[in-house]
């Protein structure tokens, strides 16, 4: 067997030579501290030539299977993802109705009153954590029990017409 040697113990040994471009692979396989394996060795256990012939072929199965392993790791493709320059029109379909589903849930959520905003500020809590930092843009002892205030209404007058008079 040309792989057989006998470490300091005069145990009998199986060794090979990790060819270079596998040798950090190899190592990442078998989680050691070192970044490189250069050599694989395994003992079988016996001070008996005879013996350590026996058993050497299932202990050299065993190292090549370990570079395998390394040699897969190695010819896995690391392709990065492709950047995409455009949508297609389905793509900004979808785009468009889920951010008008949005801002349709956002405001049915908002238009029924004060007691909705307790509930936003209690999830505010709950996610952020921590309480909101000022109040609210209309305090909430301002605002009607159902429906929206006058003030609310000429904010939203407002945006709605400053939108409109965007190009």
């Amino acid at each position: 067997m040309p792989y057989l040697i006998k470490n300091s113990a005069h145990v009998w040994c199986v060794q090979r030579k990790v060819p270079e471009r596998l040798q950090a692979a190899v190592a990442r396989i078998l989680g050691g501290k070192k970044p490189t394996q250069a050599y694989l060795k395994k003992s079988l256990g016996t001070k008996d030539r005879r013996e350590a012939t026996r058993r050497a072929p299932h202990a050299l199965a065993d190292i090549d299977r370990t570079l395998r392993e390394a040699e897969a790791l190695v010819t896995q493709p690391t392709s990065k993802a492709a950047l995409r320059a455009s949508l297609t029109d389905t793509e900004i379909k979808r785009m468009a109705e889920y951010v008008y589903a949005k801002a349709l849930a956002w405001d049915e959520r908002t238009r029924y009153g004060r007691d909705e905003l307790k509930r936003m500020e209690a999830d505010h809590i709950r996610l952020e954590g921590r309480p909101l930092t000022g109040p609210w843009a209309f305090p909430y002892e301002t605002l009607p029990a159902h429906g929206l205030s006058p003030a609310q209404l000429a904010e939203n007058r407002k945006q709605l017409a400053a939108i409109a008079d965007l190009p």
